[in-house]
């Protein structure tokens, strides 16, 4: 519902006591203009930042697809909205890039740094800390969006780097499969142990990592540099375990096809369905890419993932 407010209305019966009648929640709409906008809102119990940029051929008259980018470990939105390459893309192929940012934690490094609420984040925090539930605050900015802009609910992607790879790997993909079309997770491989999905459709997900990604690496104890051949990293013990936990969680047998792009990069396709309402899991290696987001300027291949993902996220539709 779109308008000066945007109204969730629980009950409202004719007749019944003032007392009885739930309450009525109001969200100011976001004011905005074409380029970028920053907000601060509470969102969820919490203050909370995140940035939309809206291209210049945005009307309101045409429902347009929106692009969720969470930034890694210590990171902001800002930081990737300067980037990501999100925001170049937005400008050519018309729709909403979203860049928010996450909550701080004490560490037990005894560092602060902005977290997603992955799956591994109880580990980097001391015992007893409160972490916040990240999805109610997806779920609340994607109500204000539907309500300030004229989106397409149906064409809803997003995409993580490192913790917010995690993030969406370990929480929204099993949780959020019936709000996002599809997902992207960069900076890490699999998953260290299988997430039960919750909704009712296993969302398809890609996720790219790079053969030199030192933390990778310090995971496992060896420093060399990580196999980007099919069958080399099938026989990779970390890295089979961690695609094969994807490959249960989406629903999908291990059995994969290759599209190697020499030296840049090889995709391993994993779309033969073994459960109802399977996804589809692709796994791009990235040859000496570190622990970066693939933006062209940061791999010696210049490789730009944000080229590769459009064209993926746009093949998806709830």
């Amino acid at each position: 519902m779109r308008g000066l407010y945007y109204c969730l209305i629980c009950c409202l019966c004719l007749g019944c006591e003032q007392d009885n009648v739930s309450e009525i929640i109001v969200l100011d709409n976001l004011k905005w203009s074409v380029g970028k906008n920053t907000y601060e809102r509470e969102i969820d119990g919490e203050m909370r930042q995140f940035i939309v940029h809206v291209p210049a051929s945005y009307s309101e008259q045409e429902p347009v697809p929106v692009v969720f980018m969470l930034h890694g470990s210590g990171g902001t939105g800002n930081k990737f909205y300067n980037i990501s390459g999100w925001v170049e893309k937005s400008e050519s192929e018309e729709f909403l890039a979203v860049f928010p940012t996450a909550l701080e934690y004490q560490l037990n490094t005894g560092m602060r740094q902005t977290k997603w609420s992955s799956g591994g984040l109880v580990n980097d925090v001391p015992p007893g800390t409160d972490i916040k539930d990240d999805i109610p605050f997806l779920e609340e900015l994607l109500n204000i969006l539907k309500a300030s802009f004229t989106v397409d609910a149906s064409r809803l992607y997003i995409s993580g780097f490192s913790n917010g790879g995690g993030f969406v790997k370990s929480q929204v993909i099993p949780r959020m499969g019936d709000t996002f079309a599809a997902a992207h997770a960069a900076g890490g491989v699999g998953l260290p142990v299988v997430t039960p999905v919750t909704s009712d459709r296993r969302m398809p997900f890609f996720n790219s990592s790079g053969t030199q990604d030192k933390k990778i690496m310090e995971s496992i104890g060896v420093r060399e540099e990580l196999p980007i051949d099919g069958q080399a990293i099938r026989q990779h013990d970390f890295l089979w375990a961690g695609l094969t936990n994807v490959c249960q969680m989406i629903g999908v047998d291990t059995v994969f096809r290759e599209m190697p792009d020499p030296p840049a990069s090889n995709l391993l396709i994993f779309d033969q369905p073994v459960a109802n309402n399977a996804g589809e899991y692709y796994f791009m290696m990235i040859k000496e890419l570190e622990h970066r987001y693939p933006n062209a300027t940061n791999n010696p291949n210049g490789v730009r993932i944000v080229d590769v993902l459009w064209p993926w996220f746009s093949g998806h539709s709830l």
